[in-house]
């Protein structure tokens, strides 16, 4: 049993693998069951003990990194649930950005694929818009948490959120694309400030700034405080 177990699970990861390599080369519509078989080893009627149809495969695909990213949105809330003030959120947040960029950069292939098909018609584009949906419910709900806690300062909750989830999506696509953003670091550091004083947390942010970041910075957000 235990090797027949490890048998079906290896050609279940070589579909799925196989599978994001033809969403990624072609494209969700051009993407051809045949074909992601004869790639994985199985005949086209053993895709089928494991997958109802390309779209049941293609969601398995994208199962791999939007699981991970609602694991991480949903310890963001319970984290705010328990932070202490606005530089204890801020913490929370901090760690919320580094949990999604590891997640994204995991799996940069497959997020690479639902940045291309999510705006696009048919049934893969759907599927993604219903997982952003999804991200964007969790979103929501922790930030009225936090605005009911005191934790942020914001009159539209549901606006910051999706700004910062469509920043978040292009910061994605553009670190895909090899765009260079500059230092790594400094970069977050920046994307942190921004989204601190959207929430209004400019005195948590310049309460929690690192002793080694610049001059600049620093006197920028006591200004901004």
């Amino acid at each position: 049993m235990g090797r027949r177990e490890d048998n079906k699970r290896r050609k279940r990861e070589a579909l799925l693998e196989h599978g994001l390599a033809a969403f990624l080369g072609e494209g969700y519509d051009r993407a051809s069951i045949e074909r992601i078989a004869e790639a994985a080893g199985v005949a086209r009627g053993t895709f089928y003990l494991y997958f109802a149809d390309k779209l049941a495969l293609f969601d398995a695909v994208m199962d791999e990194w939007f699981v991970p990213i609602l694991g991480v949105l949903d310890d963001t809330g319970e984290a705010l649930l328990a932070a202490e003030g606005p530089a204890g959120a801020l913490e929370v947040y901090r760690g919320m950005a580094t949990g999604l960029a590891i997640v994204g950069l995991a799996h940069r292939d497959a997020v690479e694929v639902a940045l291309r098909e999510s705006r696009r018609s048919g049934e893969a584009g759907a599927s993604l818009r219903q997982r952003e949906q999804a991200m964007l419910e969790r979103v929501t709900r922790f930030t009225d948490l936090a605005l009911d806690r005191g934790l942020i300062h914001t009159t539209a909750p549901r606006l910051v959120g999706l700004v910062v989830f469509g920043a978040v999506e292009r910061l994605f696509y553009e670190v895909i694309c090899g765009t260079d953003l500059g230092d790594p670091t400094a970069a977050a550091q920046e994307v942190l400030r921004l989204f601190a004083a959207a929430l209004g947390m400019d005195d948590a942010q310049s309460a929690s700034s690192a002793p080694a970041a610049s001059t600049r910075t620093a006197s920028r957000s006591s200004s901004s405080s």
